[in-house]
């Protein structure tokens, strides 16, 4: 049984954000389109402990105790709905109740989990593996950003062939998690950051797309 280990999550429109006065613990009053699906708040990419929805719009978050002092930089609202779109949001843990993964998700999740395996690590499937994450955490400089993201584009064309060729040997597998193509639509190394920002277009031999943004 294959378990979700990727949260599937869509990022909710922020419009605007200001500190509540006089209100301890220190939280932010903060603005959107529409909240009323939200089940998680960001603030500097720390979960807050609480928030509660004041209306369709507004918010209120308690800032985490780590960032009470911290100028906030970043704010995420993010929603329990999936749509597998530019404001999709993957990350990669288990929850408290994991479950087998299926459909559109199971495709994206056999996809990643092909992409950032290391040819060669996997004792039964020596050549199985994107390789991905190789550049992680090594050093380098301005001028070999071009090639770090030269060889994540090789590592989604690798991936692709690979997934395709096992499952074609998976003749029970539903289409909606048969991979047909993957396309790295865009990447770029951001120096501020020191990260690799990647937006890969997944579709599934039913015709469903899917958009995997990634931050690595």
């Amino acid at each position: 049984m294959d378990l979700q280990f990727v949260q599937f999550n869509d990022t909710l429109a922020v419009t605007g954000a200001k500190e509540v006065p006089d209100l301890v613990p220190r939280s932010l009053q903060i603005t959107g389109t529409d909240f009323r699906h939200a089940t998680e708040v960001l603030i500097n990419e720390v979960t807050s402990p609480s928030f509660a929805i004041a209306a369709k719009n507004t918010i209120i978050a308690q800032v985490p105790p780590t960032q009470v002092r911290s100028i906030i930089r970043s704010l995420s609202i993010l929603s329990a709905d999936f749509t597998a779109t530019f404001s999709s949001r993957l990350r990669f843990r288990i929850g408290r109740d994991p479950r087998k993964v299926s459909g559109l998700k199971a495709m994206m999740q056999t996809f990643l989990k092909v992409l950032f395996t290391t040819a060669g690590t996997d004792a039964t499937l020596p050549q199985l593996g994107g390789s991905g994450l190789k550049n992680i955490g090594r050093n380098f400089n301005l001028s070999q950003s071009q090639s770090i993201v030269s060889d994540f584009a090789i590592a989604v064309r690798r991936s692709e062939s690979q997934i395709r060729t096992m499952q074609s040997q998976q003749p029970r597998l539903p289409d909606e998690e048969r991979l047909l193509s993957a396309t790295l639509l865009n990447a770029r190394f951001d120096v501020q950051l020191t990260a690799l920002l990647a937006r890969v277009e997944l579709i599934s031999q039913s015709g469903v797309r899917a958009i995997a943004n990634l931050e690595l």
